[in-house]
């Protein structure tokens, strides 16, 4: 993955920063380390494990028992043997601004369709081994976890917040 595929672009102030375990590669079947400015979820709670994990693509959301804590500081130092640990500026959600490329870039690239996906609620996407924000996915209020408020039009950029409910902060999980 590439490093600084998400930024903090406001509120960065208020963002608290922690250091979060992450379980060994062979545990956890990664098959690398998280990169500064990835984005990190922990894992099910219910399974009794509390260690960061990059998110999937079509997270966050809602609907999923894994919470959305924040962007990676730096590079996660575990082995195929042993756990380590990562820096992350945890997501105070509606505060933390967070920038990410678009999924598509032609999607935003006029003001007229700017203005047709300001405020959708859409997740993050990892297909092509870099994080993007999917707003090809469409408008999913109820369950995507990534609020659209700002656009670069001639960088193909999406600022954005998270919602409460996908967060560590904020999932009942």
């Amino acid at each position: 993955m590439a490093k600084a595929d998400i930024s903090i672009v406001g509120g960065d102030a208020v963002t608290p920063r922690q250091n979060f375990y992450v379980d060994d590669r062979t545990t956890s079947s990664a098959s690398a380390t998280i990169k500064p400015g990835e984005p990190v979820k922990l894992e099910d709670a219910a399974g009794g494990n509390n260690f960061a994990l990059l998110l999937a693509t079509g997270e966050p959301n809602v609907t999923s028992t894994t919470r959305f804590v924040g962007i990676a500081e730096d590079e996660s130092d575990e082995t195929s043997a042993a756990d380590g640990s990562v820096n992350v500026a945890i997501v105070v959600p509606y505060i933390t601004k967070l920038r990410c490329k678009a999924h598509t870039g032609t999607n935003i690239n006029t003001v007229a369709k700017i203005k047709l996906l300001t405020g959708d609620a859409v997740t993050f996407d990892l297909t092509s081994s870099k994080f993007t924000v999917n707003e090809d996915e469409g408008d999913d209020p109820n369950d995507h976890g990534l609020v659209m408020v700002d656009f670069d039009i001639e960088k193909g950029l999406v600022d954005f917040y998270v919602k409460p409910l996908t967060t560590l902060l904020g999932n009942s999980y």
